[in-house]
């Protein structure tokens, strides 16, 4: 009988077994893949405070070594299922356990390309504002029309020299101020009705092939940023508990629709996902998941 059991062992779900762990609570992490979520895979992270530059892998494994230190259980399982309860089951591919309580932090995923060398070459990235710094006075691109894509090419205006909006329909689709913004900035060039159909490049990426309104067409880029949304890694439960129409995990303040399940990170339904917004999801999520065993009869 566990205490609590996270499941997912990225930056939220690992901050909440350190929180509860402290707790002096029996805690067991259910990872399907790799521990890190989305963070391990990033070459520097630069933006955590207290750290001015370290790899992604290298906070991940510290992540996990001060929550092994702790006396905290890791298994690499792929949880299949959950029964609720006043003691909850829940099922993996190769056990099932019990616990008092459960957070999700399953995460969420960028939707991709889906071309070819989109996740060998370096100098492609799914979010600005964590990889932006190592564009200055570069030449980038992004891809997308919505308010994340031309959010994140103001970001970058101010800091690489060049930077190409690559969207495939005939008008942009984000806020109006944000386009007017846009159109305001001389370094943004926008080419509409543009589909990427190659990746060029040895190991970092040269330049793209596009096809802008029927013609190909190569741009030359240090940096391609991916901006086409995010889609929550909710197939656990999501005929389980309440969601947002995009897929998320609607929650209050961590609390999910089920009594003593709570969620934390990217899966939950937010304004922000970003490194330091999925450690504070981790933080309440222990602290409410804490109080609701303790208060447990």
């Amino acid at each position: 009988m566990y205490d609590i059991i996270i499941i997912g062992g990225g930056p939220a779900g690992l901050t909440a077994g350190i929180y509860s762990l402290r707790a002096n609570l029996k805690v067991l992490i259910l990872e399907a893949n790799a521990i890190g979520g989305q963070i391990a895979s990033s070459p520097k992270v630069e933006n955590y405070p207290g750290l001015k530059s370290v790899s992604g892998v290298e906070l991940a494994n510290s992540f996990y070594d001060q929550y092994i230190s702790l006396g905290g259980e890791l298994n690499y399982e792929e949880v299949k299922s959950f029964e609720n309860g006043k003691v909850k089951k829940v099922i993996t591919d190769e056990n099932a356990y019990e616990t008092k309580a459960i957070i999700l932090a399953t995460g969420a995923h960028h939707r991709k390309l889906n071309i070819d060398r989109e996740d060998e070459l370096v100098g492609i990235s799914y979010c600005a504002t964590c990889d932006g710094a190592f564009y200055k006075n570069l030449t980038v691109a992004v891809v997308g029309g919505a308010n994340s894509a031309v959010t994140s090419a103001l970001y970058l205006s101010n800091i690489a020299k060049k930077v190409y909006i690559l969207y495939r329909g005939s008008e942009l689709r984000a806020e109006k101020a944000l386009c007017e913004k846009v159109l305001s900035k001389e370094n943004i060039e926008i080419k509409y009705n543009t589909v990427v159909g190659k990746l060029i490049g040895e190991d970092n990426l040269e330049a793209i092939q596009v096809t802008c309104n029927g013609n190909s067409e190569t741009i030359k880029l240090d940096g391609l940023f991916i901006s086409i949304g995010m889609d929550a890694n909710n197939e656990l439960f999501k005929d389980r508990i309440k969601l947002t129409e995009n897929g998320y995990a609607e929650s209050s303040d961590t609390e999910t629709s089920i009594e003593g399940i709570f969620v934390a990170g990217d899966v939950r339904s937010k304004a922000f996902r970003q490194l330091t917004t999925a450690t504070n999801d981790g933080t309440i999520a222990a602290i409410k998941a804490i109080d609701y065993v303790n208060n447990l009869k």
